[in-house]
């Protein structure tokens, strides 16, 4: 690419983070690639200077020496003496995810990292697919946590957990007109509310906009969730005070921003 590359690099792109993989090491990867090909684009042609070389002078027999004028390269373009040309390149990130949760991530590169800011304050719902176990708890709520209780789940019917799952979004919507600040009784925050286009105000916690039971075959289930300001530590949601026994295996964001 080179410089010419490197003033096109500018934009926002998504790119997809394996679980077990920090976010830290997802954007210094993506920084070496981007390098890699800058610093693999064509350089300018070295300089050239004039140096008086001592040599034998032509024709003679003697053997006489002479100084002759010479145009050499430079070396200090060169890059086995100046290194790479581009040895860093600003990368912001996005919402981050956990180590253990996959799926999208948006990153910005030049003038779109301003863009990045843009989206933190829009409030982007993020879209997951949340693979969840019955049964088992663990002390942070992830299958790699330490067991401290396990238990029956004959009595879980996909009945009782679309219920708890109605009242677990009922609850976050009443919390996400709070801290809207809209006042519902307003044909204007009626129509958004009903469109589900409320953003929180100021600073708030997590918050569930939509959740259903795609699969259900016990222990395993299978949720889709929309979620406003994920925050670190998503994967104690939605079950970490809703008692009994369950924990989430695995969480996948398919989407981010809508």
């Amino acid at each position: 690419m080179g410089l010419d590359g490197l003033a096109r690099l500018h934009g926002l792109f998504a790119a997809y983070k394996p679980p077990g993989l920090k976010w830290k090491h997802l954007r210094d990867t993506v920084e070496l690639q981007l390098l890699k090909g800058l610093n693999a684009g064509k350089r300018p042609a070295s300089e050239h200077r004039v140096r008086f070389l001592l040599g034998p002078v032509e024709g003679s027999e003697e053997k006489e020496l002479t100084l002759t004028a010479t145009s050499v390269p430079t070396l200090i373009d060169h890059p086995l003496v100046r290194g790479p040309a581009f040895t860093s390149l600003k990368i912001g990130m996005g919402h981050r995810l956990d180590a253990q949760a996959s799926g999208v991530l948006v990153l910005g590169v030049g003038r779109g990292r301003r863009l990045l800011t843009d989206m933190y304050n829009a409030h982007l719902t993020k879209d997951y697919t949340v693979h969840g176990l019955l049964g088992k708890a663990t002390d942070d709520f992830c299958e790699d946590g330490r067991l401290v209780e396990k238990t029956t789940y004959d009595h879980v019917t996909r009945e009782k957990l679309e219920r708890i799952l109605s009242l677990i979004q009922g609850s976050h919507q009443k919390a996400l007109v709070m801290y809207s600040n809209a006042d519902l009784q307003t044909q204007e925050a009626y129509e958004m509310a009903v469109s589900g286009v409320l953003r929180p105000m100021n600073k708030s916690p997590m918050l569930v906009t939509g959740i259903r039971c795609l699969q259900f075959a016990p222990p395993e289930f299978l949720l889709a969730c929309r979620i406003l300001v994920p925050s670190p530590g998503i994967q104690s949601y939605p079950f970490k005070n809703k008692g009994g026994a369950s924990l989430m295996a695995q969480w996948l964001r398919v989407r981010h921003g809508r």
